[in-house]
């Protein structure tokens, strides 16, 4: 059975000291998601012990540079 790292995240209950540990995958609730739009695609994971998040990561990639499309409007290009 695998198992892996969670840090509790404070603003969902937790105590501010609590330790990361290890926890077994089995006794979690894994929800998942994306957002793809013109800009990016992003994808995120979401890991819950007693309907508390314990756990989230997300990735995100940028479709087009749109830094460099704001900064070039900026100058008139």
């Amino acid at each position: 059975m695998a198992e892996i790292v969670i840090e509790k995240l404070v603003r969902n209950g937790w105590p501010d000291d609590s330790p990361r540990e290890m926890i077994e995958e089995s006794l979690l609730e894994k929800t998942t998601g994306e957002l793809d739009d013109d800009n990016e695609y992003t994808t995120w994971i979401e890991w819950r012990l007693d309907n508390k998040i314990v756990k989230r990561s997300a990735d995100v990639k940028l479709k087009r540079n749109v830094l460099a499309e704001g900064i070039a409007a900026m100058l008139g290009s």
